[in-house]
C-alpha cells in the first residue's frame, strides 16, 4: 500500500508541476508578448516533449514526489 501511495503522490507532482508549468509560460507570454499585433507567429514543436529533457525533467518530479510520499508513508 506504502508503494501504491507514493506512486499515486509522484503522478500528483507531475501533474502538479504541468499545471503550473503551463500555467507560468501563459503568464509569460501574455506579459511579454509585443503590444503591436501582426509581428509573427509563436510556434511549438509538440515533439520536442518526446526529447530526453522534457523526459528527465517529468523524471526527476515523478521520483522526487513518490520519494517525499514514501519517506513520510514508511515512518
Amino acid at each position: 500500500m506504502i508503494y501504491l501511495k507514493s506512486i499515486v503522490a509522484g503522478l500528483a507532482a507531475v501533474f502538479s508541476f504541468a499545471v503550473l508549468f503551463l500555467l507560468g509560460v501563459v503568464i509569460y507570454l501574455v506579459v511579454s508578448a509585443p503590444k503591436e499585433r501582426g509581428e509573427g507567429a509563436i510556434g511549438w514543436d509538440p515533439i520536442a516533449l518526446i526529447r530526453p529533457g522534457p523526459m528527465l525533467i517529468i523524471l526527476a518530479v515523478f521520483v522526487a514526489g513518490f520519494l517525499w510520499e514514501f519517506r513520510h508513508a514508511s515512518k
